[in-house]
């Protein structure tokens, strides 16, 4: 063989050649081949009937082992969790959907990083669908591994803590994930510097609506005839008045209820 790709071509071509035999109850024989390049295919060249033929000898250097069952468990326990194992424990332990907990196991470094933010307390489907998602396309963009992102696992663990107790929205959550990557500062830190927490208040959002109702008559009429596309133009209102900061769920359900 004098190329790697006419050695992958002859071992695929033996595999499916040897497939078939065994399927048609065909006997194997133990022979050396010639590869044919520009035919694709293996013949036969010489036989080699017995393993002296082909002049196996033992090493002299290396010693008979006959590793007894206790050893064998002693070995076992040392070994590493295998990827394999690692990812069928992120499906049934944290209910990963299989893609992202494949994902997450693809590398070691990666799957430390999503362990280290689950020590967090937050919910661990969201933060793996962090790190697989908005995360693992930063770190590309940037050409950095995971093990030397800026943005620390605790820091991954805020950014999910301050989305689910509604204190940034989903868009606002991104903007600070990306700030958080590019400066190596804390989500908390961004949110307070840059006054970005999120409106949660129902007496302050309904204050808002009310304005953006009598500023806009029409489409809240468009609303009460259940026309949808008003409540976006509503919301729209809504979210440029509070620059962002108004919690949307909440500005639709208040939208809805007054309008019906």
């Amino acid at each position: 063989m004098n190329s790697f790709r006419a050695l992958s071509r002859a071992l695929a071509y033996e595999v499916e050649r040897q497939r078939f035999a065994l399927e048609q109850g065909q006997p194997i024989v133990q022979e050396t081949r010639h590869w044919d390049d520009a035919a694709g295919m293996t013949s036969p060249l010489r036989s080699k009937e017995e393993a002296f033929d082909y002049r196996y000898f033992p090493e002299p250097d290396l010693v008979p082992i006959e590793p007894d069952a206790d050893w064998v468990e002693v070995i076992r326990a040392r070994m590493p969790e295998l990827p394999v194992e690692k990812l069928h424990r992120f499906e049934k332990d944290f209910k990963l959907p299989p893609e992202i907990a494949t994902m997450l196991t693809s590398e070691k470094a990666m799957a430390d990083y999503f362990e280290n933010a689950v020590q967090t307390g937050q919910d661990p489907v969201e933060l793996a669908k962090w790190i697989a998602g908005d995360l693992a396309a930063l770190l590309k963009d940037a050409s950095i591994p995971i093990d030397a992102c800026p943005l620390k696992p605790t820091g991954l663990g805020e950014l999910v803590a301050l989305l689910a107790q509604r204190v940034i929205s989903g868009k606002m959550a991104k903007d600070v994930l990306r700030e958080a990557f590019e400066s190596g500062k804390t989500p908390r830190v961004i949110v307070a510097d840059r006054g970005l927490s999120q409106i949660a208040d129902s007496s302050e959002i309904e204050s808002v609506v009310d304005e953006v109702v009598t500023e806009n008559p029409e489409a809240a009429e468009d609303l009460r005839q259940g026309k949808e596309a008003a409540l976006k133009f509503l919301m729209g209102q809504v979210m440029k008045k509070t620059r962002g900061k108004a919690n949307p769920s909440m500005a639709s359900d208040v939208l809805r209820k007054k309008l019906g």
